[in-house]
């Protein structure tokens, strides 16, 4: 089945795609390399475009607002109109953003060219008006915030590594891991929050669930499975027990999601990038079968719920896949092989029969 051919809808930015989200209502928001930002609802209707001021990285809801980290601001939309309420700036790159208790958390870094690393790093606080609350600098880089039962947590970089919890006054209690390597990513899981390293270890706060040959570059996690994708294009599956369910070697994975159920079958999509091509891979989550792939330019970004999976390309298109649909165009590539397959052998028979008399 040719993917693109099979999308639900293709939309357009008119720069390269940097995120992508879908709200509760399965309206799409995206946001480009150069601030431009668009809603469309979940028929696929352009609601609005906004234009800030720099590369959207990161798109969170709350009520009926939406929160974005563009270059150096953080940004409040109005979800009905794509009014800007309100815009704050940091003290270097606007990365992550998490709403909880009515409190924006966001955090920033600077990063020195000369240097090649992060100098300095800080975690914000604003209230849902734009009003600051507090900034709490740190010297190690936070590379994803998250909210796990009560805590607000981050994992940090060099030098001290580890990860913190990030109370509501500011404060930062630090926590040590099973290895002192660099968190390069994380994510919460049945079992409580995974962290991967760049030793290409997976951690608990507590031990080490799990090692690879290779830096960790992103998580995903359903039930009692976990995906990693390693540094130079490795993806890894394995379970609660630790016990590898299957792995796909191949270019660098630029990005991967859990997608929706078709048939009881859970799919895991990714996208590869060689230097000069991509591709889409559709997967069986439980064994990592092939169900669909095909070529598709360089994609950086990729969000997915129950229903729909949408991924941006750096030439600004926003292709997205609905289930249902989805499911048919499946059903009706599988029939066509059938039914080819079939002409075929009674081709081959005739010829059979021909030869034989």
């Amino acid at each position: 089945m040719d993917l693109l051919s099979a999308c639900w809808m293709i939309r357009s930015l008119d720069q390269a795609v940097s995120s992508i989200s879908l709200d509760s209502d399965n309206n799409l928001i995206a946001g480009g390399w150069d601030g431009q930002i668009k809603k469309w609802d979940s028929d696929g209707d352009l609601q609005w475009v906004q234009n800030l001021p720099d590369r959207i990285s990161e798109i969170v809801f709350h009520n009926k607002k939406i929160i974005v980290a563009s270059g150096l601001h953080i940004v409040c939309l109005n979800s009905d109109s794509g009014a800007v309420e309100w815009q704050k700036p940091l003290e270097g790159s606007a990365d992550s953003l998490l709403v909880k208790n009515e409190q924006i958390y966001a955090t920033s870094s600077v990063y020195d060219i000369e240097h090649n690393d992060f100098l300095e790093s800080a975690i914000w606080s604003f209230d849902l008006l734009g009003e600051h609350n507090w900034v709490t600098k740190i010297d190690e880089r936070p590379w994803f915030i998250l909210s796990s039962e009560e805590q607000v947590i981050v994992g940090l970089g060099r030098p001290k590594s580890g990860w913190a919890q990030v109370l509501p006054d500011g404060k930062i209690v630090n926590h040590s891991l099973p290895t002192d390597s660099p968190v390069m990513c994380g994510v919460k899981a049945v079992t409580g929050v995974l962290f991967g390293h760049a030793d290409g270890t997976i951690t608990s706060p507590s031990e080490i669930q799990n090692r690879f040959s290779h830096s960790i570059e992103s998580i995903t996690t359903i039930a009692d499975i976990v995906i990693t994708c390693l540094e130079g294009g490795d993806l890894m599956a394995y379970n609660e027990l630790t016990e590898l369910k299957w792995s796909s070697a191949g270019f660098p994975i630029t990005c991967q999601s859990i997608g929706f159920t078709i048939s009881d079958t859970t799919t895991h999509w990714s996208t590869r990038w060689s230097g000069v091509e991509g591709s889409l891979e559709v997967r069986n989550l439980s064994d990592g079968a092939i169900i669909a792939q095909s070529p598709i330019s360089q994609t950086r970004c990729m969000t997915s719920n129950q229903s729909r999976v949408a991924l941006g390309s750096e030439e600004g298109n926003i292709h997205v896949w609905q289930n249902e649909m989805f499911e048919r165009r499946l059903t009706s590539s599988h029939d066509l092989a059938t039914d080819a397959s079939s002409e075929r052998n009674i081709l081959k028979e005739r010829l059979r029969a021909l030869r034989d008399k």
